[in-house]
C-alpha cells in the first residue's frame, strides 16, 4: 500500500500494489526478459483481459508521474503499441529511430552496435519505454531473433515487427531529456540525485519555502515543508521529516525522520534522528538527537548537548555540554552545563538493562552534576553543582552531594619548597 502525499511532486491517492516477480535467470536481452514475463501465468492473464502492458526500464530513476501517465494512456483500437522517443544531441549507445522519410512512420529501431554510419547520424532514439497491446506483445516475442552483433533478443525488435504487419504504432516524442537520463554508474547516479534534488528543492521554493543555497542543500521525496520555513546552506533532510511553518534549519543540520513545530529553530550543525521538537523550541548549535528523543515548545537544547530517548518537557533549559539518555525531565526545567544521566551500570533491573532518570518540575540543577539512574528528583528540588545524585531527591529539597571543602593555609608553599 502506497500513500502519496498531496503535494506538487505527489499525486493525492491510495494505490494498492501487488508485486508479482518473474525469474529472468540467463538474461539473453530485452526481449528474453518481456517473454519470461508473458509466458508466464501473470502474462497469459493480461492477455485474456485484452489489457495493455507498460513496459519500463530499472535504470532511469528520474521518470515522471506526467511521463507515465502519457505512456500508459488508453491505446487506440488500431494501435498494437506505443513508442517513447526523445531528440539528443549526442546520442551514442542509444537505440536510433528510423523512419520512412524525415517525418514518416517508424519502420525500426537499430541497437548502437547494429547500426551503419547513416543510421548513426540520426539523433530521434528509442527510450526502452512501451506499451504494448497484450496479444500482440505475446505473438510477436515468439517470432524475435537473437541474430545481431550481440546474440541477445532485442525488445525493440517489435517495433519492425509491427511496422512489417501494418500494425498502428503510436510515438510519443518526448521533450525533456532530462527526465530519461540513464544511470549505469555511479556518477551516473551522483548526476541523478542532483537532479532529483533539484526538482524538490525547486518545487517547496514555489510553494514559499526559502532556501539560502539552494544548489547546497539536500531533500528526499518524502520530506514535507510549509511555508515560511528557512533552510540554510549544507542542510540534509531526510526520510519523512516535517518542518512546520515559520520553522529555521541552520546551515549543515541533519535532520531524518525528525518532527520540527512552528517557528522552532534547529541550529548551525546539529543532527536529529527519529525525533521530534515542538513549537518555538531552540536546538542547538551541534546538538545531536538520537532516537525517541522529544523536545517541548519553547525548551532549549544548547551547543553540544545529546539527547537519547528523553523527553524534555515546555520551557526546559539544557544549555550546553551534557547528555541525557533514557531520561524524563519535566516542564520549567534549568540543567546546568556538564549534565551527565549515568543510565548504564551493567545492571539489568526488570528486564531493562538501561536505566530512567526522572527530573521532575521546576527542578534546577547545578553545572557538572551527574545522576546515577535509576533516579528521581522531585518537583522544585535545587541540586548544587558538582553533585552526583545516586538517591531520589524528594519535592523541594536541596541536594549536596560532594566532598566538604578543606583549605590548609600556606600548604601549597610547603610543596614547592
Amino acid at each position: 500500500m502506497i500513500e502519496k502525499k498531496s503535494k506538487p511532486l505527489f499525486v493525492t491517492m491510495l494505490l494498492i500494489v501487488r508485486w508479482i516477480f518473474i525469474s529472468f535467470i540467463k538474461q539473453k536481452g530485452t526481449g528474453h526478459a518481456a517473454r519470461c514475463a508473458m509466458d508466464a501465468p501473470w502474462g497469459a492473464a493480461r492477455v485474456r483481459e485484452k489489457a495493455n502492458v507498460l513496459v519500463l526500464p530499472g535504470d532511469l530513476p528520474l521518470l515522471t508521474a506526467a511521463l507515465i501517465r502519457q505512456v500508459s494512456a488508453p491505446l487506440g483500437r488500431a494501435q498494437a503499441m506505443r513508442l517513447l522517443t526523445t531528440i539528443l544531441e549526442h546520442p551514442f549507445g542509444y537505440g536510433r529511430v528510423v523512419r520512412k522519410g524525415k517525418k514518416g512512420g517508424v519502420l525500426r529501431i537499430v541497437e548502437e552496435k547494429d547500426a551503419n554510419l547513416r543510421e548513426k547520424a540520426i539523433c530521434e532514439v528509442a527510450c526502452s519505454i512501451y506499451l504494448f497491446a497484450a496479444h500482440f506483445l505475446q505473438f510477436s516475442l515468439q517470432k524475435l531473433s537473437n541474430k545481431n552483433a550481440q546474440g541477445e533478443y532485442y525488445l525493440t525488435d517489435l517495433v519492425a515487427h509491427a511496422s512489417r504487419a501494418k500494425k498502428s504504432i503510436d510515438v510519443l516524442e518526448w521533450p525533456e531529456t532530462g527526465d530519461l537520463r540513464g544511470v549505469n554508474d555511479p556518477w551516473e547516479l551522483a548526476q541523478a540525485g542532483r537532479i532529483m534534488n533539484e526538482r524538490c528543492v525547486k518545487e517547496w521554493a514555489l510553494q514559499g519555502v526559502r532556501f539560502v543555497d539552494p544548489a547546497s542543500t539536500w531533500l528526499d521525496v518524502g520530506v514535507q515543508l510549509s511555508e515560511d520555513v528557512t533552510v540554510h546552506p549544507g542542510a540534509i533532510l531526510s526520510g519523512t521529516t516535517q518542518v512546520s511553518r515559520g520553522a529555521t534549519i541552520g546551515a549543515y543540520a541533519n535532520l531524518r525522520n525528525a518532527f520540527v513545530g512552528e517557528g522552532a529553530h534547529v541550529k548551525i550543525g546539529t543532527v536529529v534522528e527519529d525525533s521530534r521538537i515542538e513549537a518555538s523550541a531552540n536546538v542547538g548549535p551541534y546538538a545531536h538527537l538520537r532516537p525517541d528523543s522529544h523536545v517541548g515548545a519553547h525548551a532549549k537544547i544548547g551547543n553540544f548537548v545529546e539527547l537519547k530517548k528523553t523527553r524534555i518537557g515546555e520551557h526546559t533549559s539544557v544549555a550546553h555540554l551534557s547528555y541525557l539518555g533514557d531520561a524524563e525531565v519535566g516542564r520549567d526545567v534549568n540543567i546546568g552545563c556538564g549534565f551527565v544521566t549515568c543510565n548504564f551500570d551493567g545492571r539489568v533491573i526488570e528486564g531493562k538493562r538501561k536505566h530512567t532518570t526522572v527530573i521532575e518540575d521546576g527542578v534546577f540543577l547545578g553545572s557538572d552534576c551527574q545522576c546515577i539512574a535509576p533516579v528521581r528528583i522531585g518537583r522544585g528540588a535545587y541540586v548544587a553543582s558538582g553533585s552526583t545524585i545516586t538517591e531520589d531527591v524528594e519535592e523541594d529539597a536541596l541536594a549536596i552531594a560532594r566532598s566538604r571543602q578543606v583549605n590548609k593555609p600556606g600548604y601549597a608553599k610547603k610543596l614547592r619548597q
